[in-house]
């Protein structure tokens, strides 16, 4: 397909509708029949490997992909060098619209979109996959309001090799894990469940939990920094609500729900009593979520009535359930935006705050740089920089040293390090990297 031609056999491309560093989305018309659908190409000037495999890679991950709440994907093919392939259309704009749009949103609004949110990553991680960019553009709403994930661009499927070596951070910085931001595999659903959170915290704020001058500044506040309360922006929230929300965001894995099915379960029993129920998932796999009466002593009577509130709520989720399968799929489309890229961990390697980060950045440009040379060139003069900080210089001279054959450019520099750099550490450092290169 030329840059000027329209055409991309059998569709016809009518008007572009998102754009990122992952491709290109267009309205198109399939011409056997005149159906709309979204096509989404790679741009024929992207040539770099990981990039096209990443691509590949997410055709065959959605093809597999069948469930409402999931942009349902039709195949693609390779013509000329255009990859590209055909997706169902959503034509009610992403969640992040809406939130622009609102400010933020009711309560109420958010059980039901959380809990269909919840549905999709629920399918997807009994599939074995992990979403890896969970965030608020990735989400598309219908005009029957039906929510659907977008954009599996950066998935690991847990139980086969993994398309980026084990080390590499993807992803949104706002919407990003502790440990997805420290780029320690494998991955779990729960690094999803953190994004999740991120995401209903924005839904009920207006912003997303951590916010910055810089993107290190942002990486640093999910590593170390606590959540500001919900409850300061938007009083309206209930506290059940903000108590889920915020064990989602807990740094340490075990603390947070052990499946998005656990979420769905809770956000239904707040949407029915939101004052009655109190979140009490407790931490570690299998947790189960549990209720009580708040705030109050509750008499025989009130308690007979809340034995009866716990069976009818099962027969709740089942028809929601239910529901949720029934409703009609309309054709959508994959608004999405790039990964944070190699800007994000030059910056981060250069001026983050935090140690972990700086360490993470060396490591994840050392292996960003098997599609792209030159990102050595950071770690080198990083290393020889008596003004950045030890962990820095000694982390690049460690990533360096993963790269055996690209880093041989660098031996005698490193060399030179390694007998006279004034910082011992740093010495010691350059002779171990020295040690891979033989």
């Amino acid at each position: 397909m030329s840059k000027s031609s329209l055409w991309v056999w059998p569709f016809e491309l009518i008007e572009k509708i998102g754009e990122g560093g992952m491709g290109v989305v267009y309205r198109a018309r399939y011409v056997k029949d005149d159906r709309m659908f979204a096509v989404k190409l790679i741009p024929e000037e992207i040539t770099n490997p990981t990039l096209l495999a990443r691509f590949e890679r997410e055709i065959q991950v959605l093809k597999k992909l069948r469930h409402p709440n999931i942009v349902r994907a039709f195949g693609g093919v390779c013509e000329d060098k255009q990859r590209f392939y055909a997706m169902e259309l959503v034509e009610g704009g992403t969640l992040w619209d809406k939130i622009q749009k609102a400010g933020y949103l009711d309560w109420q609004k958010i059980t039901d979109y959380g809990q269909q949110m919840c549905a999709a990553l629920a399918y997807a991680h009994n599939q074995k996959i992990v979403h890896r960019d969970i965030k608020p553009n990735n989400f598309l709403i219908t005009k029957a309001g039906q929510i659907k994930l977008s954009d599996f661009g950066l998935v690991s499927v847990m139980s086969e090799a993994k398309l980026t070596a084990d080390g590499r951070t993807m992803g949104t910085v706002q919407y990003m894990s502790p440990e997805q931001i420290r780029g320690k595999p494998p991955l779990t659903q729960a690094s999803d469940l953190y994004s999740l959170g991120c995401v209903f915290y924005e839904m009920l704020t207006g912003q997303p939990p951590f916010t910055g001058e810089s993107p290190g500044q942002i990486l640093h506040a999910h590593l170390t920094e606590p959540v500001q309360p919900i409850s300061k922006v938007n009083r309206e929230c209930p506290a059940s609500l903000e108590r889920l929300v915020l064990q989602l965001l807990e740094k340490d894995i075990q603390h947070r729900p052990g499946s998005a099915m656990e979420v769905a379960e809770e956000l239904s029993r707040i949407r029915i009593s939101p004052q009655l129920v109190d979140t009490k998932l407790s931490s570690g796999s299998g947790t189960k979520v549990a209720a009580k009466l708040d705030n109050f002593e509750a008499s025989k009577e009130l308690k007979s009535t809340y034995r009866i509130f716990e069976q009818s709520l099962k027969v709740f989720w089942i028809a929601l359930c239910a529901s949720i399968i029934l409703l009609a799929a309309v054709w959508a489309v994959s608004l999405f935006q790039s990964d944070p890229g190699t800007d994000l961990w030059i910056e981060a390697l250069q001026s983050a705050p935090n140690e972990d980060v700086q360490i993470a950045a060396a490591h994840s440009l050392a292996r960003l740089s098997e599609g792209d040379s030159s990102l050595l060139d950071y770690l080198i003069e990083t290393a020889e920089n008596e003004n950045a900080t030890p962990a820095s210089r000694a982390a690049s001279l460690e990533a360096l040293s993963t790269q055996p054959k690209q880093t041989n450019q660098y031996r005698s520099r490193i060399n030179k390090l390694a007998k006279s750099d004034p910082n011992q550490n740093i010495r010691l450092a350059a002779i171990e990297c020295l040690k891979v290169l033989e």
